[in-house]
């Protein structure tokens, strides 16, 4: 009961800004975030994309050796049918490694403009 009265009781001494002082506040931090100079992102490596598609790429690679090794042994490995299998995983993987150097390089040409 005593606890409930001495919340009312400090509820009722708090000051709230008006309106106005609210909206000058958020009108002068809008205005200092846009004189504010943007951060520039980091440069784009191609070596990093690379390292990162290609090791994915031999992850998969090696993921799917061991699968078809420990389900039909050695030969079925060096069978023609698990070259045309790391063919497929090689040719998709650069084609996603050439899409995303383009994208990159087509976001730096508009960046610039």
């Amino acid at each position: 009961m005593e606890d409930l009265r001495f919340r009312k009781i400090l509820s009722d001494t708090k000051l709230s800004a008006g309106e106005n002082l609210k909206f000058r506040i958020m009108q002068q931090i809008e205005t200092e975030n846009s004189l504010v100079r943007k951060k520039a992102k980091g440069s784009f490596s191609i070596l990093d994309n690379m390292f990162s598609v290609f090791g994915v790429m031999y992850a998969v690679i090696a993921i799917a050796a061991g699968i078809v090794y420990f389900s039909a042994g050695k030969e079925a490995v060096e069978s023609s049918y698990m070259y045309l299998i790391v063919i497929l995983i090689v040719s998709v993987c650069s084609m996603f490694w050439m899409i995303s150097l383009y994208d990159e390089r087509r976001r730096k040409k508009n960046q610039k403009k």
